[in-house]
């Protein structure tokens, strides 16, 4: 009896083993690019805007696919966060970051960023993702709210694992570099903003 009670015990351990590593996990990884290499632009806009990231959205934590059936997470307003502030802060004169709309006051327009992203992985072996995409939408608006435009810059990141052994997170740094690079110059070429 005690053997069957074992036995019973050891299957459900295995079982329980098999779904966990069916279901697989989520690995910690950030995107968040190199600060330092954020695009130039040959003409600042000389307005003063505030860019608007409330505190839900800095504590978002999304969960999306790796490799080997993992997953990989990460928080994108956070991880953005600065690289955001320093693309603004290459197209406007000058910049501040808010955390409700209402709390912008003297400045030109008010835009808010809206971060979506996708990963994927050819690799069954290795958790972190091999492909990495971000879109930045910016919903711009005047300070009454009315809608001025809608600026987008998106960036896709590719990684092998002879890459991204020593950095996990390479595929999602490179995405969005590109993406904010990419924001840069939608911002700075639209005729809306300069008006």
């Amino acid at each position: 009896m005690a053997f069957k009670g074992i036995h019973r015990i050891v299957l459900g351990f295995v079982a329980a083993t098999a779904l966990v590593m069916m279901t697989g996990c989520a690995h910690q990884i950030s995107m968040s690019p190199d600060a330092s290499k954020t695009a130039s632009v040959s003409s600042k806009i000389n307005k003063q805007v505030a860019y608007v990231i409330s505190p839900a959205d800095m504590a978002k934590e999304v969960q999306t696919p790796g490799g080997g059936g993992d997953k990989v997470k990460y928080q994108p307003y956070k991880d953005l966060d600065a690289a955001l502030y320093q693309a603004f802060s290459a197209v406007f004169a000058d910049v501040t970051k808010v955390s409700t709309p209402s709390e912008a006051k003297g400045v030109a327009l008010v835009i808010t960023p809206s971060v979506t992203t996708t990963s994927s992985s050819d690799s069954m072996l290795t958790w972190p993702p091999t492909q990495f995409t971000v879109n930045l939408v910016c919903t711009v608006v005047d300070p009454k709210g009315q809608a001025v435009t809608q600026v987008q810059g998106s960036g896709s990141g590719q990684a092998t694992f002879d890459e991204f052994k020593s950095d996990f997170s390479l595929a999602a740094r490179r995405a969005s570099r590109a993406a904010v690079d990419n924001l840069v110059k939608a911002l700075e070429n639209s005729a809306e903003l300069r008006r």
